[in-house]
């Protein structure tokens, strides 16, 4: 199964901009969903994915955690939580730029409105998955990385 990320809008069938109740009926169309998990929602995989709720009741920003299996988590082709990080930060920059925080362990491409993260960054051993992986990517709507000191 893949799971498309379409920056800055939509995170498979959850869209920014939905009430959270739409959002919810939306994560629980994806295979695996645990009916019991409320939000975040779980899914068979491994994979959690969570909504940050917007003035309104809207869904303002979705963060996807890294599933296990066959599951992929897809921008553009790429597997952005099933490929090494330096891979993927390789691939995203021959086409967008990104802006390396924290020593690495986290990125945003800011004209995607799209962040990854991991807790810490072990580019060398792929049995570290935790710091060789992405571990998390979220797509937010304009303005989300602006900040109030921006």
């Amino acid at each position: 199964m893949i799971i498309d990320i379409v920056p800055p809008e939509a995170v498979g069938p959850v869209r920014i901009g939905m009430t959270m109740d739409e959002a919810k009926r939306a994560l629980a169309t994806i295979d695996g969903h645990d009916p019991q998990s409320g939000l975040p929602a779980v899914y068979d995989s491994g994979m959690s994915i969570e909504l940050e709720p917007a003035p309104g009741g809207t869904v303002g920003a979705i963060e996807v955690s890294r599933p296990y299996g066959p599951v992929r988590v897809e921008y553009r082709g790429i597997d952005l939580l099933g490929t090494p990080a330096a891979r993927v930060v390789e691939q995203l920059s021959e086409f967008t730029e990104l802006e390396e925080d924290e020593g690495g362990r986290s990125y945003v491409a800011p004209a995607l409105l799209l962040s990854l993260w991991r807790p810490f960054v072990e580019d060398e051993n792929p049995d570290e998955e935790q710091g060789h992986f992405f571990q998390s990517v979220l797509v937010a709507p304009p303005g989300y990385f602006d900040g109030p000191n921006a």
